[in-house]
């Protein structure tokens, strides 16, 4: 069904509201969040972030029409659910191996690879074969687990092999939200034009993202240097020693049940948000995802602005809190204008989030085997996932967020525990316990 034109213009307003914020917050900032930096640095991190968002906009390019591909195959709902589980069970297993393989055999290499996996992704999806597509979605986990995790593998460690100042990765994590919230809305209206040049064939948008994928690789080859983990260590050492660095490290533990937690609770809403706003009536799903997109891009941009003022180990135990309120308000009522700000706010949590999540794993998380390690942490997410795309239509709506609010309450715990951590250990030289209590 359409949306009725007072629920296109409630949403119509939320995202005029949300885009003016982001002008003015992006625009507007304050001389004292505006960093400094070097013209070797900007360069990198150009060279960086173009091929990172246009390897994001092969993803996300995949994105809007996937089921709509799976329905127009003929194939039923359940079919379509095993599928996506599957996609996500693809990358709880074999990511563990994509990211030991980065750290042993490149980054750089590892990033190319993804490229390659998620072609043959795409290419499978003109095939009307329930097995092939099945195929194409293994590969499609697998290619996600790399996206996640060697991408910022490779720009940490080239950051610091370059001899960049510690706190400028920041800056490079900021902009990497916010490009991804723009790239993703752009994507939207690609796949829909590429949905119109084709006749209506849902299968276009897979034709652009190969292509993306293709620019991507060419220019990985072209700008990227290589760089390793602990290259000289066999696959299974090196997945051992990263696990064990997970349980002997509390601060790399807590980081990964957060990362988990959050993560979890987020592709829950990514799930939850279209059944809970129809309770309202017909929804414009399209305003709907580029108001959140751009909500995630605020956040993205006010880290920038947080992260000159505060550690990023202190504001998060507030982003946490604010996420499960915010979680909270579905639960006590069912008015579309209040649920919406709700989730306006979520995802402008989300913007935020991911930035300070990126900049906390560049601090802990060892250099040897951080992809690895990156992947570990996404082995509990998508066990998370796969069990709410099994039990999540049989569960209410009320329960599922109860859920929702515990995963993110448990984050902030977590974070307050990170915190203190970082002071437990920084008594000895009184330094960072000095800066960590004087609001910084």
């Amino acid at each position: 069904m359409l949306a009725t034109l007072p629920m296109v213009g409630l949403y119509g307003g939320y995202l005029i509201a949300v885009g003016i914020i982001f002008l003015l917050i992006t625009f507007c900032k304050p001389s004292e969040a505006k960093l400094l930096t070097s013209a070797p640095f900007k360069k990198f991190q150009s060279i960086f972030l173009s091929v990172y968002l246009i390897m994001m906009c092969g993803d996300w390019l995949q994105g809007p029409t996937v089921y709509a591909l799976y329905s127009y195959y003929g194939f039923s709902r359940k079919d379509n659910g095993i599928l996506f589980i599957a996609g996500f069970g693809s990358s709880m297993v074999f990511g563990t191996f994509a990211g030991t393989l980065a750290d042993k055999y490149g980054r750089k290499v590892n990033c190319i690879i993804y490229g390659v996996v998620y072609s043959l992704c795409c290419i499978t999806k003109h095939f009307n074969n329930y097995q092939i597509l099945m195929v194409g979605r293994l590969l499609g986990g697998f290619a996600t687990s790399i996206l996640f995790s060697a991408f910022e593998s490779w720009m940490v460690s080239e950051h610091n092999t370059r001899g960049f100042e510690e706190s400028w990765v920041a800056s490079t994590f900021s902009l990497m939200t916010i490009g991804n919230g723009l790239v993703a809305i752009s994507s939207g209206f690609l796949a829909q034009g590429a949905v119109w040049a084709y006749g209506g064939h849902p299968v276009a948008p897979f034709d652009l993202s190969l292509a993306f994928l293709v620019l991507g690789i060419i220019l990985i080859l072209a700008s990227w240097t290589e760089n390793y983990g602990d290259a000289s260590a066999a696959m299974s050492t090196g997945l051992k020693d990263a696990v064990k660095s997970v349980l002997s490290d509390r601060k790399v533990f807590l980081l990964g049940i957060i990362q988990s937690l959050f993560e979890g609770a987020m592709f829950t809403f990514v799930f939850m948000w279209t059944p809970t706003l129809e309770q309202g009536g017909p929804i414009p799903h399209g305003l709907i995802f580029a108001t959140f997109m751009i909500c995630c891009s605020v956040g993205g941009s006010a880290f920038s602005f947080l992260v000159t003022r505060y550690r990023v180990e202190r504001f998060m135990r507030f982003v946490f809190l604010g996420s499960a309120i915010s979680m909270a308000v579905p639960m006590i009522t069912k008015d579309s204008s209040l649920v919406m700000a709700a989730f306006c706010f979520y995802e402008m949590m989300v913007g935020i989030f991911w930035p300070s999540m990126g900049t906390m794993r560049s601090k802990y998380v060892p250099e040897e085997g951080r992809a690895t390690i990156m992947n570990l942490f996404r082995i509990p997410l998508n066990g998370l996932v796969c069990l709410i795309l099994v039990y999540q239509g049989d569960l209410p709506v009320q329960t599922v967020y109860i859920f929702v609010v515990t995963f993110q309450l448990v984050c902030s715990a977590m974070q307050f525990a990170l915190l203190a951590s970082i002071q437990e250990s920084a008594r000895p030289s009184g330094d960072e316990e000095e800066v960590l209590q004087d609001g910084k």
